[in-house]
């Protein structure tokens, strides 16, 4: 049962879902997009509840609410909560609720919302929602939910997490951290004038000037329909925005009726957002490698990152990052690509690469190379100055030659570390019998890649490799192959993929990703997760990612995988072991 600090809670949710819980299947259907009821919190007006219900289109809805961000003593009893709802017409309703991430990563625990037509995300402390749902398959659902035509609502916590960039508390000065991004380029606040928040928006605004800051008073809501907002409720909803030019900030109230298109008020930091992701292969260095190894291999990928974001930072395009990013790791001899590429079986190396542009689904890629300093380098020439796509062995060699790009004695790409690693392959693989899937082992990867949106909205992708250590003469893995270890489609998402390349050639790994989202609506994390979970065997590996709106992913089966990222809101990680 409630007690008596939560009843005023209640009261409000029990309003709010009236007209959020209803909503009707035949609605979803039809919208190729769903609805978000964003409200400020305190006492819903009639004109709120009845818009809800307008919207909801009937009793048949499948309801999960979501009251996490109620304290630890009012969390409600799922059948009191159910027995409201029914009061109001509303049969089908179940509780999801956990503080447990793991737990909200589990495909069983976010089964009710594949099911669901309509999620209310109750009031509280938004921090709660994000420590326990931010980033897992919650989130996730959550978005594939409004994407194929349901509705999301929520009031105070369950409104503010609604954005992307989320005010966490702190009163003139906000603190900022990740929220469900299901309102793109939008940071929210809510009991807007009745706490006085007009200054910590502002200031929030103009640490994150590439969004759009949304206050909502009290009984007020923001009902956001086919990227259309309208306000309703007893008060307004304020708008903050940093023009082009920069400041002043441009401060706009709307009441009670107001429309505003949100795509011309976001257009700026669609157009600005960028984001780039590196990998530096499937695997992780030994538990007791030393303070100064690890340390190697993170500098090696920092300078990667740090050439990357420099260029898109700038203005740069997705292509030229993605090319100048691999190049950094070619040249590092720390990876297995370039300088420090493994052996194969007769002791030599041959390299393959691969890049592909998300605006037009061109792509050049080159297998087999022997003196090419830079694959990544070549592959782009391939894209550029043929009809071609892939290149391999003698041909490639000899488009080198016509292209002139630095040529190197196969001799350059050894290390000894290579070397002892290839003779220990060589003597534990002696005796073993031949088998259809690889055996490698995650140390043995060590591709590595790139995925780049940039400020202009265009994606890109790259891989680069050595192979495995003592492949067969002329063997060619995935990450030159075009929809299986690199793919890039600006109406989806950029992939760069490491592991056993038969595999990713074996279910087209890269492409696939892509298709889930075209063709399911699936979210970049639903997408990548199925696909390495579902389809791949635990060790084959993992992949980088990021979609259009620029949300990054990186998904493995490994031990761990090198890998960093960097975004326009800030973000800029490094990361090689399964450190969160």
């Amino acid at each position: 049962m409630f007690n008596r600090r939560s009843t005023c809670v209640s009261k409000v949710l029990f309003g709010l879902i009236v007209a959020l819980v209803v909503a009707d299947v035949s609605l979803a259907a039809e919208s190729r997009q769903g609805a978000l009821v964003v409200v400020g919190g305190g006492r819903l007006t009639d004109e709120i509840v009845g818009r809800f219900a307008e919207l909801a289109g009937g009793p048949e809805a499948r309801l999960v609410v979501i009251p996490t961000a109620s304290s630890d003593g009012s969390i409600p009893d799922a059948d009191a909560i159910a027995e409201l709802w029914r009061e109001r017409g509303i049969g089908n309703t179940i509780l999801l609720h956990t503080r447990d991430s793991d737990k909200a990563d589990e495909y069983a625990f976010v089964a009710p919302l594949r099911d669901a037509t309509a999620v209310w995300i109750g009031g509280g402390q938004q921090s709660r929602l994000a420590a326990a749902y931010v980033g897992t398959k919650v989130q996730s659902e959550l978005q594939a939910l409004l994407k194929r035509g349901g509705v999301i609502g929520g009031s105070s916590a369950g409104a503010a997490i609604q954005s992307g960039v989320m005010i966490a508390g702190g009163n003139p000065v906000p603190k900022i951290t990740r929220g469900f991004d299901l309102l793109p380029n939008t940071i929210i606040d809510q009991h807007f004038l009745q706490r006085s928040r007009i200054n910590r928006l502002i200031e929030a605004v103009s640490q994150h000037p590439r969004r759009m800051g949304i206050g909502i008073d009290e009984s007020t809501a923001l009902i956001v329909t086919d990227n259309r907002a309208r306000v309703i409720g007893a008060s307004y909803v304020t708008v903050v925005t940093v023009p082009e030019s920069g400041r002043p900030l441009a401060i706009r109230s709307h009441g009670n009726g107001d429309e505003f298109d949100l795509p011309d008020d976001t257009a700026t930091p669609q157009r600005k957002k960028w984001a780039i992701v590196v990998h530096g292969g499937a695997g992780t260095v030994a538990q007791d490698a030393s303070v100064e190894t690890v340390q190697a291999w993170r500098n090696g990928l920092r300078a990667a990152l740090e050439k990357g974001k420099s260029i898109v930072e700038a203005g740069g395009t997705s292509l030229d990052a993605v090319e100048a990013t691999i190049r950094i790791l070619e040249d590092n001899p720390l990876f297995n690509a370039g300088k420090g590429a493994v052996f194969n079986s007769t002791g030599g190396h041959e390299l393959d690469s691969s890049i592909m542009d998300g605006r037009t689904l061109d792509g050049g890629a080159v297998a087999g190379v022997i003196t090419v300093k830079n694959p990544i380098g070549l592959a782009r020439r391939v894209m550029d100055k043929t009809r071609h796509v892939l290149l391999a062995g003698p041909g490639a060699e000899q488009f080198a030659t016509e292209q002139k790009v630095d040529r190197v004695k196969n001799a350059y790409f050894s290390t000894e570390r290579r070397r002892e690693s290839w003779n220990r392959v060589r003597e534990r693989e002696a005796n073993k019998p031949v088998t259809r899937i690889s055996t490698a082992r995650p140390w043995q990867y060590g591709t590595v890649g790139c995925v780049v949106l940039d400020a202009h909205g265009n994606l890109a992708a790259g891989t680069s490799t050595g192979g495995l250590t003592n492949k067969k003469f002329g063997r060619v893995g995935d990450s030159p192959i075009l929809g299986a270890g690199t793919y890039a489609d600006n109406e989806t998402c950029a992939v760069s993929a490491t592991g056993t390349g038969e595999q990713f050639i074996r279910h087209t790994v890269a492409a696939q990703i892509s298709q889930l989202m075209r063709h399911r609506s699936w979210t970049l994390k639903q997408s990548a997760e199925y696909v390495l979970h579902e389809r791949l065997n635990k060790g084959d590996g993992g992949v980088i990612a990021v979609d259009l709106h620029g949300n990054i992913e990186w998904v493995y089966t490994s031990p761990g995988m090198f890998r960093a990222a960097a975004d326009s809101d800030g973000r800029f990680d490094i990361r090689i072991r399964d450190e969160k």
